[in-house]
């Protein structure tokens, strides 16, 4: 059975190695220290049989804090469309619902196909198409969930 549980220090060399193959360069282990200091109750991990198998990172606009961002989702590949995105997701969403967040937005490139299946059937649906969202001139489709 999969279980979802708040990260803790004792999680940050696991996940590094985890999210290493699936995130190449896209600064894993920088990230997971700076979600933890600002955002610690919406960093969740899911485990199998007390083995890490996947991840979720969230946080909350500064400017509105009804504005919640699924910041990256990472799951093994062998755990893939088991139900730990899915289990992963809803503990994030309830936690942002706690604080008081009424939409969650996402973005991801229009050729990742499995991820926009995912994100569309856990709710989001495409609000816009950025030609420039990461640097340099990396597109991305943001997507959106009301909570």
């Amino acid at each position: 059975m999969i279980t979802i549980r708040n990260f803790t220090d004792s999680d940050y060399q696991v996940l590094c190695e985890l999210d290493a193959p699936m995130f190449s360069g896209m600064g894993g282990p920088i990230l997971f220290r700076h979600i933890q200091e600002l955002f610690g109750e919406l960093f969740f991990v899911a485990e199998f049989e007390g083995k890490i198998i996947g991840y979720v990172l969230g946080g909350v606009h500064l400017e509105d804090a009804k504005k919640g961002k699924l910041i990256r989702i990472g799951v093994s590949h062998g755990y893939q469309r088991k139900e730990c995105g899915t289990k992963l997701t809803e503990a994030l969403f309830a936690q942002m619902k706690k604080r008081g967040v009424k939409s969650v937005h996402v973005t991801v490139s229009e050729e990742n196909l499995p991820a926009l299946s995912f994100y569309t059937k856990i709710g989001f649906t495409k609000t816009e198409e950025r030609e420039n969202y990461f640097y340099p001139d990396i597109p991305r489709l943001v997507l959106e969930k009301v909570l």
